[in-house]
C-alpha cells in the first residue's frame, strides 16, 4: 500500500472521532471502498505480471519450436537429397555394369551359336537373345527406385 493510501485511511480513522457517531456509516463505506480499490489494484498487477509471464514463456516456447522444427526440416531435406543423388549414382554405376555385363554374355552367346550351328535358325537364335538382353536392360533402367 502506498504512503498516500495510508494516510488517506489513516485520516478517515481520524475523522471518525471528529465526526461523531452520525459519521460511522459513510465514513466506513468510504473506507471500506478504498481498500478494495488498493485490493483491486493489487490483485490486478499480480494478474497481469503472471499473465505477462505466462505469454512470455509460450512466446519463447513456441519460437524454439518453429526454430527447431526449420532446422530439423532442414537437415531432412539435406539428407533426402545426399540420399537421392547416391542411389541416383549407385543406379547410374549398376545400369552400366548389368548394361555391358549383359551384352558381353550376349557376344558370347552369339559367337558360340554362330559357330556351333550356322544357319537361317542360328540367325533366329541369336536375334531372340539379343531381344531378350534388351528387354531386361530397358526394364532394369525403367524401374521404380
Amino acid at each position: 500500500m502506498g504512503t498516500d493510501s495510508r494516510d488517506e485511511i489513516a485520516a478517515s480513522v481520524g475523522a471518525l472521532g471528529d465526526l461523531g457517531p452520525g459519521f460511522d456509516q459513510a465514513l466506513a463505506e468510504g473506507l471500506v471502498e478504498r481498500i478494495g480499490v488498493e485490493i483491486d489494484k493489487r490483485i490486478t498487477a499480480e494478474v497481469d505480471s503472471r499473465v505477462s509471464a505466462e505469454v512470455d514463456s509460450r512466446i519463447v516456447t513456441q519460437l524454439d519450436r518453429y526454430a527447431g522444427c526449420r532446422h530439423l526440416r532442414r537437415r531432412a531435406r539435406r539428407v533426402m537429397r545426399a540420399e537421392r543423388a547416391l542411389r541416383a549414382d549407385r543406379s547410374g554405376r549398376t545400369s552400366i555394369m548389368l548394361a555391358l555385363g549383359s551384352m558381353l554374355v550376349a557376344l558370347s552367346v552369339t559367337a558360340i551359336v554362330l559357330k556351333s550351328a550356322p544357319g537361317a535358325g542360328s540367325v533366329i537364335l541369336v536375334a531372340l537373345i539379343w531381344i531378350i538382353v534388351g528387354i531386361i536392360n530397358v526394364v532394369y533402367t525403367h524401374r521404380p527406385q
